[in-house]
């Protein structure tokens, strides 16, 4: 019997199907020493999100308006002011011109209603309720049609700096702002359709690495000087000072081939980063590694 054909992603092998034909679960999974796996109330909101989201995605419906209670908000409250003043000193001028005009609060949770509504008009994007972690070409399905799927949950109080999975503050304040910018855009809808289009689970693998140290753990080079570009840093108090800062990192120049080579591990602090010269720069990089490919999306 022929053996499965193999990647490696984490620093571990995998089986190639999963990068074409990912699980869609169907309950919720919380990995194990989840800060809030022993809080019964804190699984059970996350329980009857789960399921409350789950049904708006795959129903084709907007996200659903919430009550948030008291100690969401206090978390919110908590981190978002923190980053507020990290973002001021060093996010880039796409996202802190998004943040300004979709008028995110410090202290009110938004709906993302609301805001997928802002997008909507703004540049023809919207918002996608999701019910946890998306697998990445299920994500990314949504992206290829100009929706983006968001998290409606917030992490665990006992620790508000960090969360093992994106949540709402992730999403909310890590990636929504910087959809307001076309070109941005037009960067993340067309690794999309190039990651649902293609039937490689190699390309798929490159294209979700140049999707990570971009997107997610980019940095750029703005008015000569770095700034955080990526929205996993964006939205960790703790990420943003390490990232730019810390003597633990190293800090290469965003060349395309060396990325897409370039395994990493998600579970911590990143310590291997790329910086990137510009948005246009990002935008012909993935239009020519698409066409490299043979991908017929550009």
């Amino acid at each position: 019997m022929k053996k499965a054909a193999t990647l490696v992603e984490y620093g571990v092998e995998i089986d190639a199907r999963t990068m074409i034909e990912p699980p869609d679960p169907t309950k919720l999974e919380l990995e194990p020493g989840h800060p809030g796996e022993l809080d019964v109330a804190y699984v059970q909101r996350r329980k009857a999100l789960f399921v409350q989201c789950r049904q708006q995605r795959l129903a084709g419906h907007e996200p659903p308006l919430f009550a948030y209670n008291a100690e969401e908000t206090r978390i919110w409250q908590d981190v978002s002011s923190k980053l507020h003043a990290l973002h001021d000193l060093h996010a880039c001028a796409i996202y802190l011109q998004g943040k300004g005009a979709l008028g995110i609060s410090e202290n009110e949770i938004p709906q993302l209603q609301t805001i997928s509504r802002q997008l909507k008009i703004a540049n023809n994007m919207h918002l996608v309720p999701a019910e946890g972690p998306i697998a990445y070409r299920t994500f990314y399905s949504y992206i290829a049609k100009r929706g983006f799927p968001v998290t409606q949950f917030i992490r665990h109080g006992s620790h508000p700096e960090f969360t093992p999975e994106p949540d709402m503050i992730h999403d909310c304040l890590g990636h929504v702002p910087a959809l307001m910018n076309p070109d941005y855009a037009e960067v993340l809808t067309l690794i999309a359709r190039a990651a649902n289009a293609t039937p490689d689970p190699r390309q798929v693998l490159a294209l979700k690495r140049f999707s990570w140290f971009s997107i997610e753990f980019g940095l750029i080079e703005e008015a000569d000087s770095v700034k955080v570009f990526g929205a996993g840093i964006l939205s960790s108090t703790g990420e943003i000072p390490f990232a730019l800062y810390s003597s633990k990192v190293i800090r290469r120049p965003f060349v395309t081939d060396e990325v897409i080579a370039t395994d990493y591990d998600p579970s911590r602090m990143q310590d291997h980063l790329f910086v990137i010269p510009s948005l246009p720069f990002l935008r012909s990089e993935i239009e020519s590694l698409v066409r490299r490919f043979g991908i017929g999306v550009v």
